[in-house]
């Protein structure tokens, strides 16, 4: 089934050997291997668990870890393609992976191989590493020579509609923690949760425009991924949902609900339908805030989408568009009338055939604050 575009998602890996910082310490050559699948929101909810565990197992280096002198050693060559594998494995789920709608950018930055002597004096790398059964530990892996630690940097901006289910870290500069072992037909392990590595307030990439004057970032990405759910799903001559047909509303929440991870089986429940059914609604077509628990569109009496309707309406998902949309090659053009945003969407030929109208709503913090359509109309 047809899947939204992206509006803006890039990912770049650091290949040259000033972002590739990898810091000497000893092994034998380990050859580039393929990105390793990882889930990013995995990782995310990780560290927590280990980090305490490990916290009450740690004694000082000078009582019981051994003399980093007699730590193995690696050759610069081993750093370098370690380095380079750990960002391999860490981005593959940002480019592949279930999380992948969560960020609009996501890039790595720089990769650094962290030694022992480095892991023993640090309270928190010591922490982070003494998790485990005695020999086993990341930390003793280190000291045998078996795994490298290598510290990935990355850079993060979140999808605003993430920003609503509340992400566990913030965007902007992040570092983690990757265990990367010296037999490459073994996996890479991610040991850690993020660390930010922000110094003051998170910026927004300099070379990305607004879509109209007036606009956030944040709700410049909104706007454009609810027009593109809208046209996608066909829906034309409105002033609400409530005037859709049962098969445009089922269309329109499966589109649009793939911006904010939810499933097309979330949509075919009764229960997972109405809640995130009145959320998303709530969000892209009113300015109140109660997008949790509120029955504003969807009552809790509502059925649900009828099982002998359900083939049909999947069957359709691909053939129900706007004359004339093509996913992200798709040419919109939005331009003021008084405080009313007016979003116009041009066929192949170039001329205007459906436009949709949008409110802003300030919100009470950044991320909030976006357009809601108020309604929309063919043009042809």
């Amino acid at each position: 089934m047809k899947r939204i575009p992206d509006f803006c998602r890039s990912l770049a890996l650091a290949g040259a050997a000033g972002m590739l910082l990898a810091v000497l310490a000893g092994c034998s050559t380990l050859p580039q291997s393929a990105g390793e699948s990882v889930s990013s929101s995995t990782a995310e909810s990780t560290a927590s668990t280990q980090e305490t565990a490990a916290a009450e197992e740690v004694a000082s280096p000078e009582e019981s870890l051994p003399d980093p002198d007699g730590a193995a050693v690696f050759t610069y060559e081993q750093c370098q393609a370690a380095a380079l594998r750990a960002q391999e494995y860490w981005s593959a789920d940002m480019i592949t992976g279930p999380a992948i709608y969560r960020y609009a950018v996501a890039e790595n930055v720089a990769a650094s191989v962290v030694s022992y002597e480095t892991c023993i004096y640090n309270e928190r790398l010591l922490t982070l590493t003494s998790f485990g059964e005695e020999g086993e530990r990341p930390l003793d892996r280190i000291y045998a020579g078996t795994d490298i630690l290598v510290e990935v940097h990355f850079y993060v901006e979140y999808e605003p509609e993430i920003n609503y289910q509340g992400p566990q870290y913030g965007d902007g500069l992040n570092a983690v923690y990757v265990l990367v072992p010296v037999d490459t037909t073994q996996p890479c392990e991610v040991i850690s949760g993020w660390y930010s590595d922000q110094n003051g307030e998170s910026m927004f990439r300099p070379e990305q425009t607004v879509v109209a004057e007036g606009l956030t970032l944040y709700q410049s990405r909104m706007l454009l991924h609810q027009c593109q759910a809208m046209a996608a799903a066909g829906v034309r001559e409105f002033t609400s949902p409530a005037d859709w047909t049962e098969e445009e509303l089922y269309r329109y929440l499966y589109f649009r609900g793939q911006d904010f991870g939810f499933a097309e089986e979330t949509w075919q429940n009764n229960r997972l339908a109405i809640d995130n059914g009145n959320l998303l609604l709530t969000i892209d077509f009113t300015a109140e805030d109660d997008w949790y628990g509120n029955q504003r569109f969807l009552s809790a009496e509502w059925p649900g989408f009828a099982l002998e309707n359900l083939e049909k309406y999947i069957a359709g998902l691909d053939r129900g568009a706007v004359p004339g949309y093509d996913g992200k090659n798709t040419v919109w053009q939005f331009q003021w009338e008084g405080d009313t945003l007016v979003a116009s969407m041009s066929n192949e030929s170039g001329y205007a055939v459906q436009e949709y109208r949008f409110q802003v709503y300030e919100g009470f913090a950044p991320w909030n604050g976006r357009a809601y359509c108020v309604g929309g109309q063919p043009l042809n």
